[in-house]
C-alpha cells in the first residue's frame, strides 16, 4: 500500500475542470515530482491533499485512510505558503510554536521543538524578533524551521498559480511536497 494515494481525482470550479481524473501513488521514501504548465492543476492537487478543498470525484488516501472531510488542522500534512505565513504579531518562536499549540502539544514539548527548530537554521538568535525585524534571508529560513509532526507524510509548499511544477519527497516520518519554480 502506498503512503499517499490519489485515485481518479477530479476537481471543478464551475464549468472548468482544474483536475481531471488524476491518479498516482507516492510510496514511503519515494522522491516524486508533479510537473506541468500553469493551470494544469498542480496547486489544486496540493490544496486538496492539505485539506483546502475536496475532490468532486475520486478519493485521496493517506496510509489507506480517506482524507476527504478531514479539516486541514486535523491532517498530518503541513502547508507553508510562499509568503512564509508569518503572523506579524508573533515572534519567530511564536510562529514556529503556533502549529504545535494548535495540535495540542504540551508546553514542554513546544519549547523543546521550537529550540530544536531554530537551532537547525540560522534563526537561533532571531527567536524573539518579529517578522518585520527579519531580513528576507531570515524570512526564507522560517519554513525550514517550522516543526513537523513525527507522523507527517507530506508538507505542501504552495506557490503562485504560475508555478511550472511541483516536487515531492515523502518518507515515513516527515516529508515535503513543494511547488518548484
Amino acid at each position: 500500500m502506498a503512503l499517499l494515494e490519489i485515485r481518479n481525482v477530479t476537481r471543478r470550479f464551475g464549468d472548468f475542470k482544474a483536475v481531471d481524473d488524476v491518479s498516482f501513488d507516492i510510496e514511503s521514501g519515494e522522491f516524486f515530482t508533479l510537473l506541468g504548465p500553469s493551470g494544469c492543476g498542480k496547486t489544486t492537487i496540493l490544496r486538496m491533499i492539505a485539506g483546502f478543498g475536496d475532490p468532486d470525484e475520486g478519493i485521496i488516501l493517506l496510509d489507506g485512510e480517506p482524507l476527504t472531510g478531514t479539516p486541514p488542522e486535523r491532517r498530518p500534512v503541513h502547508t507553508v505558503f510562499q509568503s512564509y505565513a508569518l503572523f506579524p504579531h508573533m515572534t519567530v518562536s511564536g510562529n514556529i510554536a503556533f502549529p504545535l499549540e494548535m495540535a495540542g502539544r504540551s508546553r514542554g514539548e513546544i519549547r523543546r521543538r521550537v529550540a530544536q527548530a531554530v537551532a537547525l537554521v540560522p534563526l537561533e538568535e532571531k527567536g524573539g524578533n518579529y517578522p518585520h525585524e527579519l531580513s528576507d534571508g531570515h524570512k526564507a529560513s522560517y519554513p525550514r524551521a517550522r516543526p513537523h509532526q513525527p507522523t507527517a507524510p507530506a508538507a505542501a509548499r504552495l506557490r503562485s498559480a504560475a508555478a511550472p511544477g511541483a516536487v515531492a519527497h515523502v518518507d515515513g516520518n516527515q516529508g515535503t511536497l513543494a511547488t518548484a519554480r
